[in-house]
């Protein structure tokens, strides 16, 4: 249970990662039967999500039963509240059951390797083809809804594509050191940051824009309420413009005086200095700021620079020297057509027989090689509980015992689980 709590947080990551995946889907059925519910799209998903991740909690053999009961209680939610909005919103109800029953197989699978390369990509297709959809009348009130899911979605697909690329540079070796994940992880956060405030300058002007507005309205009325005090200079009830002109219009009837006209002028004027001081003030700290943000990415590009530079080893080979490049390529012949002779069955002890046989099963079953001989041998369905008992207790002995085996215990393994 501790080990599954301290996977628990990577896990849920990839199960979000496939909700991001089928995300498109969940909007375009949502849009297309309850246009007008915009927040139900999201809450068979969202139920799906929790579900299947607390079902990550249960041993390998109850997780395909939680998902069964998952799909039933779901069932029974859109028979009490979406049936009544027409059979055709039960719908909704079906990408949940297939989110459910995907999640089970990629629990044993390593981090960031749960889902294959192939559904990464058609999860960008996707994406992409929902958010040329989105652009029909029916679909548009649903963009900003698609926008955002391919923005969360490509994020999470870069950083796959990172973690694959510094797998495929160690070449296989070893893992990559954690700093050189970290580095790597918080450069591309930082440069897809980037890219989104440039990708969405035209909305964060409006916003800019829509604030300096709000600044001269408070502005404005804080003048308002000041002008209040001279009975002379009473507010009417429709002030509004700008300057001067906007508060003599604001004085209908009377006859404004020396001192109001001065108080005028010198309010004015101190509002104005007061922008332009904040204007200096907010331009100087932006212009700090990113100067000093710069600075700290310089710096960390060129220490990453260098601390990849010190654990690179260059393996590329010398092509001047001819000899050495033939006798190179003769060795890789010779190793590719002579094929290393195995001993016969007969020629083996018993040790060694109880070690061919699991050599056999690994060649059957390649995507247990990651495990210990009794994990791998209680996933085969074909064995009973009898043949993995002798079959583990067999093998235990000959790999890491130095107890003798007698051939005649091997030959009746080999005949009783016939691999």
């Amino acid at each position: 249970m501790k080990d599954r709590l301290r996977i628990l947080p990577m896990k849920a990551l990839a199960a979000f990662c496939l909700l991001q995946m089928m995300l498109p889907v969940f909007l375009l059925m949502g849009q297309g039967l309850l246009p007008d519910d915009p927040m139900i799209w999201y809450i068979p998903p969202l139920f799906s999500l929790i579900w299947g991740i607390c079902g990550f909690m249960l041993p390998v053999k109850g997780r395909t039963a939680f998902a069964l009961t998952g799909c039933v209680l779901l069932l029974a939610g859109a028979y009490f509240f979406l049936l009544p909005k027409g059979w055709q919103t039960v719908l909704l109800i079906v990408p949940c059951i297939v989110f459910l029953f995907l999640l089970p197989p990629s629990w044993a699978r390593p981090f960031w390797d749960e889902w294959s390369s192939s559904l990464w990509l058609a999860g960008v297709v996707m994406h992409l083809g929902a958010l040329i959809v989105s652009g029909s009348p029916r679909y548009s009130p649903a963009a900003g809804h698609f926008m955002a899911a391919l923005v969360i979605y490509f994020f999470l697909f870069l950083l796959f594509l990172n973690r694959q690329s510094i797998r495929d540079g160690m070449h296989g070796s070893e893992k990559a050191p954690a700093a050189l994940k970290q580095r790597n992880t918080l450069l591309l956060i930082g440069f897809f940051l980037i890219g989104a405030l440039a990708a969405c300058w035209k909305t964060l002007g409006a916003w800019v824009d829509q604030a300096w507005q709000l600044i001269k309205r408070i502005i404005l009325i804080v003048l308002e309420f000041i002008m209040r005090f001279f009975p002379e200079r009473s507010m009417g009830a429709g002030g509004g413009g700008g300057g001067a002109d906007m508060l003599a219009e604001l004085g209908e009837g009377s006859e404004p005086n020396a001192f109001a006209l001065f108080m005028e002028k010198v309010f004015m004027v101190l509002a104005a200095i007061l922008l332009i001081a904040l204007l200096v003030l907010a331009i100087r700290v932006i212009f700090k700021t990113t100067k000093e943000l710069w600075k700290r990415l310089v710096d960390r590009l060129r220490r990453y620079a260098a601390d990849s530079g010190e654990d690179y080893i260059d393996e590329a080979e010398s092509t001047l020297n001819w000899d050495e490049r033939t006798q190179s390529v003769l060795d890789r012949l010779q190793k590719a057509v002579a094929k290393p002779r195995q001993p016969k069955w007969e020629e083996l002890d018993g040790r060694g027989r109880i070690r061919r046989l699991y050599q056999q099963f690994l060649r059957r079953k390649p995507e247990e090689k990651n495990k210990t001989a009794r994990e791998a041998l209680k996933s085969d369905k074909h064995l009973s509980s009898a043949q993995i008992g002798s079959f583990t207790q067999l093998y235990e002995k000959a790999r890491y015992r130095d107890h003798d085996i007698s051939t005649q215990e091997a030959d009746q393994l080999k005949s009783n689980i016939r691999l």
